[in-house]
């Protein structure tokens, strides 16, 4: 079964909503499996975009139309996000297949609130994939996963929502190489962090 509020979710994961209408989303994920099992789906989609620069992404668009049409032509932040991830996941996974990958597994215990996580870090051409495991959630978690690199920088590898489930598998992804990551951290919507995980936690 679908919904029609499923075109609403890849926007969701990229940070291309309003707070009112992240609000509105959040509440519908709350009742709607479909979204969720799609949630899951577009979580590692921040990762994968960090991964092509911009200047590789093209978005034709048409001639500027007369004044009164050019108003109506105006891009909006979400329908471009959507775009260029509907062209360049396809290149990123296919790069990512031909290049032997490496792999680790790190694991904490005891997060906040109980949280025990698993991660499973595979390395590819375009940066590395990442599978993690929660368990012991709260119910009405929402969440992201920030990657952090040896040279302090940061990416947000995924977003997902825990609706009513103690436990999430959630996909996620970063262009930065397995080599470089220094830990992730597991954050809430408040900038509370929940869990962190790296080669010396356990």
């Amino acid at each position: 079964m679908t919904c029609p509020e499923t075109t609403s979710i890849g926007a969701y994961v990229l940070g291309a909503l309003e707070a009112s209408e992240r609000h509105e989303v959040e509440e519908h994920l709350a009742t709607c499996s479909a979204c969720r099992e799609m949630l899951l789906q577009f979580a590692h989609l921040p990762g994968l975009l960090h991964a092509v620069p911009v200047e590789d992404i093209e978005i034709d668009q048409p001639e500027p139309a007369p004044l009164q049409l050019t108003k109506k032509k105006r891009p909006r932040k979400r329908w471009v996000l959507a775009a260029a991830s509907a062209a360049t996941i396809t290149g990123v996974v296919s790069w990512g297949l031909v290049t032997a990958p490496a792999s680790a597994t790190w694991t904490a215990r005891d997060g906040v609130g109980g949280i025990d996580t698993t991660a499973k870090l595979v390395s590819r051409g375009w940066g590395t994939d990442i599978q993690l495991q929660l368990t012991d959630l709260k119910p009405d978690e929402h969440c992201m996963l920030v990657v952090h690199s040896r040279d302090g920088s940061t990416q947000t590898a995924g977003w997902w929502a825990a609706n009513g489930n103690y436990r999430a598998q959630v996909p996620a992804s970063t262009s930065i190489p397995l080599k470089d990551i220094v830990r992730l951290e597991v954050v809430d919507t408040g900038d509370t962090v929940l869990s962190t995980v790296s080669p010396t936690t356990h």
